[in-house]
């Protein structure tokens, strides 16, 4: 009696992914995803903090802008050692009044400091609108690649289990030998250490959801969505104009020459003398009251000091101009980074999906004919369907890893952001637990989460 593989049922589970749909980007944004965001903007307890740090800043220009209480003195003079109040006539009871007066146009510059200060935690609190935003995407992303890889490695085991059955009954009619068998268990075996590792890696993500979106921990989220790419962005000086217009680093680093020619014109400002007014009454009971009143004026003499201020001031806006200088470079590069990081996943994406995994379903149908009419050996149609199977993770990872690529474009943060990995050509026959490709040198690992 002669067995041979069901070529139908073991390509029927491999070839159920109509590939080259998956490469198109969605037509709009996942509903789910959309709704998170609006959630974790709202309710995410950093960006409460930072709410409230930034209303906080806003009530300092008010109160930096307003004059010195006065203040106000009571005195008794006695003349002798008795109380003679009324008696003797340097003998007085007194209430002075005095006020702080600084140079005009002081403390308006202390009110613009001030409110440049809270600018300054307003666009704090911008950049972790967008950090949570970006983060609550990457994890989103990271959950359907995880749910995805491991839909993807059951259907492997499922498939691993039909051809150990083959295997099996091959081996008992003398068909084939127990190394065959021995060596389907084996892979059998990987696959459920590939889904243990996707399964972790879909809790870490959940976990990492609901600590952004404020939930308790365990709260579930169902997503129906599948992995899909995003559409490609705008060239690079459209991109990069845009992220300009809403990078807090950006704004940051303009508000800091204006809060340094601020702190420039004060301290110039420290030449002019403040001054102080003050007025008096004296009561000496029976006799005739007194009264007095005068005007205070501070002697600006350290001028050492003030010179230091001056020169302090005008490096700081030296510094700040610099600053703003760096900050449009870093800012330049990070955009050009993650428009090259994107660019090659999408070209990853469609290599893939138009090439590398069709092809690998030939090979799969190759071995299987080859192995049948005994030409080639049993291990030639595992290792061309764990090939298979990796590049199909591969194609998932490729996909996913645009939408956290895309995510870190918007978030125009200054920081690196590694989302693109290249497997070196000794794992490209790596399972897919390991997450690399089993076709062709230097094939990508993958996107890191």
């Amino acid at each position: 009696m002669s067995i041979k593989f069901p070529v139908r049922v073991l390509l029927a589970g491999s070839f159920a992914v109509a590939v080259p749909g998956w490469c198109q980007p969605p037509a709009s944004e996942d509903p789910l995803l959309a709704g998170l965001v609006q959630e974790a903007l709202a309710g995410n307890p950093d960006l409460r903090a930072a709410e409230a740090a930034m209303r906080a800043a806003q009530e300092r220009p008010a109160q930096v802008s307003a004059l010195a209480d006065p203040v106000v003195s009571v005195l008794y003079t006695n003349e002798g050692w008795s109380p003679s109040l009324g008696t003797m006539p340097d003998t007085t009871l007194a209430i002075l009044v005095s006020q702080d007066l600084p140079f005009p146009g002081k403390r308006d510059l202390r009110a613009r400091l001030a409110a440049i200060d809270a600018e300054q935690v307003e666009q704090q609190l911008d950049r972790a609108r967008r950090t949570v935003e970006a983060s609550l995407r990457r994890a989103y992303s990271g959950l359907l690649q995880s749910r995805a890889l491991a839909e993807l490695t059951r259907e492997q085991a499922e498939l691993w289990r039909q051809i150990e059955g083959v295997a099996r009954a091959r081996y008992s009619v003398g068909q084939g030998n127990q190394q065959d068998v021995l060596r389907t268990q084996v892979e059998l075996t990987r696959v459920g250490q590939a889904l243990a590792e996707e399964e972790a890696e879909a809790a870490i993500r959940l976990a990492e959801i609901n600590r952004l979106l404020g939930r308790p921990a365990g709260t579930p989220l169902d997503t129906t969505i599948a992995v899909q790419g995003v559409a490609a962005p705008e060239p690079l000086p459209v991109e990069l104009e845009r992220l300009r217009a809403v990078s807090p680093e950006l704004e940051a680093a303009r508000n800091a020459i204006g809060r340094a020619q601020v702190a420039l014109d004060i301290a110039k400002r420290e030449y002019k003398p403040d001054f102080g007014v003050h007025g008096g009454y004296m009561n000496r009971g029976g006799l005739d009251p007194m009264w007095q009143a005068g005007i205070t004026v501070t002697l600006p003499i350290k001028r050492k000091r003030r010179a230091s201020a001056v020169a302090e001031a005008e490096l700081t806006l030296a510094a700040a101009g610099s600053r703003l200088a760096a900050v449009e470079l870093q800012l330049r590069l990070r955009t050009e980074e993650r428009l090259a990081q994107l660019a090659a996943a999408q070209k990853i994406a469609l290599l893939y999906g138009e090439g590398i995994v069709p092809q690998g379903r030939m090979s799969v149908e190759a071995a299987i004919a080859s192995y049948q009419s005994a030409r080639v050996p049993f291990i030639t149609v595992l290792e061309s369907l764990r090939t298979l199977y990796g590049d199909r993770a591969t194609l998932v990872r490729a996909l996913a890893g645009q939408s956290r690529i895309r995510a870190s474009l918007d978030e125009a943060s200054l920081e690196a952001t590694s989302d693109l990995v290249m497997a070196p050509a000794a794992e490209a026959s790596a399972p897919v637990a390991g997450g690399a490709a089993a076709s062709g040198g230097g094939a990508m690992a993958g996107m890191s989460r």
